[in-house]
């Protein structure tokens, strides 16, 4: 019986963690797209946006599936730098074009 429960609270554990990847997922992504317009009416909030898109997104990378594995660590952060730069040329981008 108690490895029956075991196994039960493994599988709940996994279903938070997965809810809680696709939660950050969505606010980096969110955030991400919303914070170079929260830019043009506040710098302060859309660089704090900009940095919880690129903190979420990269939790969420790094935590995910391939994130979790001893090679994948540093793909891992390898794509963190790519998402925080891409999310920087973005913030540019959107702003040379409406700034």
């Amino acid at each position: 019986m108690a490895k029956e429960k075991h196994e039960i609270y493994d599988e709940q554990d996994k279903r938070l963690g997965r809810l809680i990847l696709k939660i950050l997922g969505i606010v980096a992504i969110v955030s991400g797209l919303v914070g170079p317009f929260i830019y043009l009416l506040n710098a302060n909030w859309g660089r704090e946006l900009g940095t919880l898109a690129v903190i979420c997104g990269g939790v969420a990378i790094c935590l995910g599936p391939k994130g979790r594995t001893a090679g994948g660590q540093w793909l891992a952060l390898l794509k963190t730098l790519g998402l925080s730069i891409l999310i920087l040329g973005y913030f540019v981008i959107v702003l040379k074009l409406l700034g």
